[in-house]
């Protein structure tokens, strides 16, 4: 049974989205990395010991997971497509988030906070933390935020014959995680009735 199928199935039985994004994400296979399982085991132990996080708290998300995007409906392409990477671990979210507090002084310093549109992403922060989500590209300028892209930067230049770059996303726990990612059946429900 392939990801669209079992997502088919879970709605068809009125299973809740989190227990398919659960089935689906959790227990199946990347699709990516059918047939080159070795190369998935070398990325997420890199990632596994860089963090110094177990290595099943590792996982693959987005259209790399599930060989298309629900969200664009488009296909997974190697090369083209990006590997999204979600870090399911408290205490790695905790040392980051409390960096992030340290280094802006109970956020009352907002100047490192990048700028997009003319406005600080600082809102944007906030509201991911609230979710259980801490996303880099979101953390403040500076040491810790250089290191990450710098790691994630190497890890994408030596996979770039399968990705076009590698990214990561750290998450509270695994109830936030699936509750973030049941977005995915919304948009497959969407696209399905369109």
């Amino acid at each position: 049974m392939n990801y669209t199928e079992s997502i088919e199935k879970g709605l068809t039985e009125k299973k809740s989205h989190r227990e398919i994004v659960r089935k689906i994400f959790l227990s199946f296979p990347t699709s990516a990395f059918i047939g080159n399982e070795e190369r998935q085991f070398c990325v997420l132990n890199e990632i596994a010991l860089y963090f110094r996080v177990p290595l099943n708290s590792i996982q693959i998300v987005g259209s790399a997971k599930t060989g298309r995007s629900f969200h664009k409906d488009s296909v997974f392409t190697s090369e083209n497509s990006d590997l999204d990477v979600a870090i399911i671990d408290s205490n790695l979210f905790l040392r980051y988030s409390e960096f992030v507090f340290n280094q802006t002084k109970g956020f009352r310093d907002r100047s490192n906070f990048p700028i997009r549109d003319g406005r600080s992403v600082y809102a944007q922060y906030r509201h991911y933390i609230s979710k259980g989500i801490f996303r880099p590209d979101l953390m403040p300028s500076g040491k810790k935020r250089g290191n990450w892209n710098r790691f994630f930067g190497k890890l994408s230049s030596n996979n770039k014959d399968l990705f076009k770059s590698i990214n990561a996303g750290i998450y509270l726990s695994e109830m936030f995680f699936e509750y973030k990612q049941s977005k995915i059946i919304e948009d497959f429900i969407e696209t399905k009735s369109i």
